[in-house]
């Protein structure tokens, strides 16, 4: 087996990532760790979808609609509602997904409804399942970890925020995904040294 296809049923099929963590947590490190693993076969080339990128992008754009996210994410550190992610994640999807390379989602799905619209895309496209990678760090730990790193969208009430938002929305979408057999969820404890992370990750994957 490639470090880029799983066998099922008899058929080789891309592999499917979904990379969950509170924000802080060092997902954003794991996820280019692994690219890197992984594309370390010649024949494997990720496609990334990545919220936090697209929805940079859209803010950069002027436009009311636009404003009023800008407000939500950074003053308030709220969710964006999921018609508007929904709709940035397929359009995005849409133009990157091919029959033969692995995905990388990357905040997305944050809701069980959000993770209704993945499974459906993902079974539009033909794919048999996906492994959800949980980078699991506590709710204080990430708190300090983000006042350590001073961010301008990283106030105290934007931070207290977020982490409500996660366990409002997240932590419910994983239960979902946990009773679904399309997916396979898989946790590794993002409190250690980076290369601990990394290897504990290529473990759990299989890699």
């Amino acid at each position: 087996m490639t470090r880029c296809m799983v066998y099922s049923s008899g058929m080789n099929t891309p592999q499917t990532f979904i990379f969950v963590g509170r924000s802080g947590a060092g997902k954003g490190t794991q996820v280019e760790l692994l690219r890197k693993h992984m594309e370390a076969d010649p024949n494997c080339r990720i496609k990334s979808l990545i919220m936090g990128d697209i929805y940079r992008a859209f803010f950069k754009s002027p436009g009311y609609v636009q404003d009023i996210a800008r407000d939500i994410s950074m003053n308030q550190g709220r969710f964006q509602p999921d018609f508007m992610t929904n709709a940035l994640f397929v359009s995005n999807a849409m133009d990157i997904i091919d029959e033969a390379s692995p995905l990388f989602l990357d905040g997305y799905p944050r809701s069980v409804s959000q993770l209704g619209v993945t499974k459906e895309l993902l079974e539009y496209v033909q794919r048999t399942g996906a492994t959800i990678v949980n980078v699991e760090v506590s709710k204080e730990e990430v708190k300090k970890r983000m006042m350590l790193r001073g961010r301008g969208d990283d106030s105290e009430s934007a931070i207290e925020s977020r982490l409500g938002e996660y366990d409002r929305t997240v932590a419910p979408m994983l239960l979902a995904a946990k009773q679904d057999p399309f997916f396979t969820y898989v946790e590794v404890n993002g409190e250690q040294p980076v290369e601990a992370v990394h290897t504990e990750m290529k473990k759990a994957l299989g890699m």
